[in-house]
């Protein structure tokens, strides 16, 4: 925990011994998820309720061997009991009645009924609660109970008769007030209400009148945030911190004693609920375990905030609220829970005969979830990529694990593309074996319109059904597959966004998948393509050629035109050709320098190819790629910027 928790709870504990409210220490109590206490539905680490009643009714916490601290996970009531030791036996009249003040019924309440304005509830006549109380009552709402005439009783004689009464029931009564000729308090359990209802004029007070009890239900009172009750807010959360745990006790909030006699803090209200985790984040970002077991909470839209304010927590309780739908789960789905109460939420019910499937679509949203509401869940089987120790290794444009073979294919793959952007695409005869395949796939997309001028040619397998046409647009033989070659349009690869993968290697074949962005040179908008090339290669003679081969051919997404754009405009070049010169060896796995143990009919080769597409004669040609120590990107790029300048004779163009 960091020293500013230490001093923000120091410094209410301060505050909260002003307040008369005794704090002994934090639990003693381990992590561990098998230990119990209390009611064995509830888990320890929120801590058990070791206060006990003063005998002038207030509560203190135990002191002794053992220090503890207050955490309710049960309705927080006080029973007959509890009040009964706070009390006398003889509670004498504050004031004598007599039967004529006994006839009149004073109501204080707004006559028009506005929308804050309390109403009676539906059934009560003439002073008498119907049978029937609404039941899941709104979270903006709750009821008020009036006693007339309560002014003239203390608020410990009251409450006492009510729970005698009502007893084995018991309430919570929230914001005790006496008016001029009434005293008030509210209620926010239907039962609770309900068993209120029935005390009406059952109760015969020490003047021998009857008790009246009369009940509306109407908006929650009204709670401004302001600093008093925002240092009353962090005196009651520092109790319910369970420092050894790292757990905070939000039960029934609203309904704690600290709070209760002068607050409705409901944490259904959006502005509470933020406050107190703003709180919360504040001084103990580290929280692993929340509970918001009733709190009245019916959206859990709110609670989206609590992946970014506590990116440990891992336990969170919401049970006995009002969520009604599994899909509310998922504006907390950013969790990373191990373990989650729902129980005793509505959406429960929905699945009572189908236990699999409420664990399924839990899981779906947390799959790490070991505990579902107290119930022990499978261990999950997933491959988490956000785990430290399960991340995926980054990517790399070149994937090779043969040094070797990387040289091999780089330098095969550079020379076939250099050929293949040439004009004249007939050298590549020597690039394929006698008997290569080759097939052409082409994607479907929106703006597949602009790829027409390869559907024709299109050999997916999911598209083209009929035995006879796959079986003709797969070329075989290098003859057909060449000349199909020399018809496809005008190219420029740009080598600096290739990627290579070898992902086989043996002393008879190498399997070689090579993606990368092309231009279409000879039509007038010049598109931008994406492709994706397999080669397999084998060995031949001296060298190697092409056995079979599958090319991919769509458009590139916004992601690669953007990048492609962005490297072309930080290289500050002119054109695609210049762009693939300037690109260095580093960052191009395909553009290693050519070796100077080259052929000579490879180095014959790449001089015709160079002659072709600068139109220089050969001799000049050749001269050029002596120069650059027979790197032919780098050939054709010092062409280029001489040309520019207008530095090359004219005799280099002489044939």
């Amino acid at each position: 925990m960091s020293s500013s928790s230490h001093l923000f709870f120091s410094d209410v504990i301060s505050t909260a011994n002003q307040h008369n409210l005794k704090m002994s220490g934090f639990h003693k109590k381990s992590w561990a998820p098998n230990r119990r206490f209390g009611n064995s539905d509830e888990e320890h680490y929120f801590g058990p309720d070791d206060r006990v009643p003063r005998n002038n009714g207030a509560f203190q916490f135990r002191l002794g061997n053992r220090p503890r601290v207050s955490f309710k996970t049960e309705r927080q009531s006080k029973s007959k009991n509890a009040l009964l030791a706070c009390l006398d036996d003889d509670v004498q009249m504050a004031a004598s009645c007599n039967n004529n003040s006994r006839q009149v019924v004073l109501r204080e309440f707004n006559s028009q009924r506005g929308r804050v304005s309390p109403s009676p509830m539906r059934g009560f006549r003439g002073g008498k609660m119907a049978n029937k109380i609404r039941i899941n009552l709104p979270g903006d709402r709750c009821y008020k109970i009036v006693i007339p005439y309560g002014h003239k009783y203390d608020k410990e004689y009251i409450l006492n008769n009510l729970l005698s009464y009502m007893a084995p029931e018991t309430f919570v009564p929230i914001m005790y007030k006496v008016g001029r000729n009434e005293a008030n308090f509210f209620v926010d359990d239907d039962k609770e209400a309900m068993a209120l209802s029935n005390c009406h004029q059952k109760i015969t007070t020490t003047d021998g009148f009857k008790l009246q009890v009369k009940i509306f239900q109407l908006l929650l009172p009204y709670c401004e945030i302001d600093s008093k009750l925002k240092d009353r807010l962090k005196q009651v959360m520092s109790k319910r911190y369970v420092n050894e745990t790292n757990a905070l006790d939000l039960s029934k909030f609203h309904r704690d004693p600290d709070l209760a006699d002068d607050y409705f803090c409901s944490l259904s209200r959006p502005i509470l609920l933020k406050t107190v985790l703003d709180i919360a984040s504040e001084h103990i970002p580290n929280l692993e375990a929340l509970n918001l077991d009733g709190t009245r909470l019916h959206m859990l839209e709110r609670l989206n905030v609590l992946s970014k304010k506590f990116s440990k927590l891992k336990i969170l309780y919401i049970g006995d609220n009002w969520v009604k739908d599994i899909k509310q789960i998922d504006h907390i789905k950013d969790l990373k829970l191990e373990e989650l109460k729902l129980t005793g939420n509505p959406v429960c019910n929905k699945y009572k005969t189908r236990q699999s499937e409420y664990i399924s679509d839990v899981r779906r949203r947390f799959p790490k979830l070991l505990r579902l509401d107290g119930m022990e869940l499978p261990k999950p089987i997933l491959f988490d990529v956000a785990d430290d120790g399960n991340k995926l290794p980054p990517s790399r444009r070149m994937f090779v694990a043969n040094a070797k073979a990387q040289e091999i294919a780089s330098q095969f793959l550079q020379q076939y593309f250099l050929i293949f952007d040439s004009e004249n695409r007939q050298p590549l005869l020597d690039a394929y074996d006698e008997h290569a395949s080759f097939s052409m796939t082409v994607s479907y997309t929106h703006n597949s319109n602009k790829l027409s001028g390869y559907l024709m040619e299109n050999r997916n397998l999911y598209r083209v059904n009929d035995t006879n046409k796959r079986q003709k647009l797969l070329k075989q033989g290098r003859l057909s597959l060449v000349s199909f070659i020399s018809e496809m349009p005008q190219t420029m690869h740009y080598m600096n966004t290739f990627t290579m993968d070898i992902s086989l290697v043996t002393e008879v074949m190498m399997l070689i998948t090579v993606t990368g962005l092309f231009k279409e040179l000879d039509k007038k908008d010049q598109l931008l393509r994406h492709f994706n090339r397999t080669f397999i290669i084998v060995p031949e003679g001296t060298g190697y050629c092409i056995r079979n081969e599958q090319l991919h051919i769509g458009n590139p997404t916004a992601a690669q035109t953007k990048n492609l754009n962005t490297q072309m405009t930080s290289q500050e070049v002119s054109s695609p050709t210049q762009q693939a010169a300037s690109s260095s060896s580093s960052t191009t796995p395909l553009k290693q320098p050519v070796p100077p143990q080259l052929s000579e009919a490879v180095k014959q080769q790449m001089t015709a190819t160079l002659s072709q597409q600068t139109n220089m004669n050969i001799e000049w040609s050749l001269k050029c790629l002596e120069e650059v120590q027979w790197n032919y990107n780098n050939a054709l790029a010092a062409f280029q910027e001489f040309f520019k300048r207008g530095q090359i004779p004219s005799e280099a163009f002489k044939k």
